[in-house]
């Protein structure tokens, strides 16, 4: 299976808060592709362009999003479950965090630790 494609598309200063940034991103996912098993330090804020996903954050329940809609990332809870809802079509979203500069606004982990 292809593996997710994440291309930064934007970064920008912000005004007022010194040594903040915005980044703008736009996911790909393949066919039946999952990318649970992370956080995020910062709020994402998104929009789903093609496709579907299905999100999931610790033990709440799976909501699934779909083109045309908006999703919001919250912060410091693992994203257990971030699936492409097709396992045989691609889906694709952009997403906006606002972080401080060279902090990540993606962290990966293990589930179960």
């Amino acid at each position: 299976m292809s593996e997710i494609k994440r291309t930064l598309l934007e970064t920008s200063s912000v005004d007022g808060m010194p040594g903040w940034e915005t980044r703008l991103y736009l996911i790909e996912y393949p066919a039946g592709a999952d990318g649970g098993g992370h956080w995020h330090p910062v709020v994402g804020l998104g929009y789903v362009v093609s496709g579907s996903i299905v999100s999931a954050f610790g033990d709440d329940a799976p909501e699934t999003f779909t083109a045309g809609q908006s999703f919001k990332d919250p912060a410091n809870i693992m994203h257990t479950i971030s699936r492409n809802a097709s396992t045989t079509e691609p889906m694709s979203f952009i997403i906006a965090y606002t972080v401080k500069t060279g902090e990540p606004n993606t962290v990966y982990a293990v589930l179960g630790q």
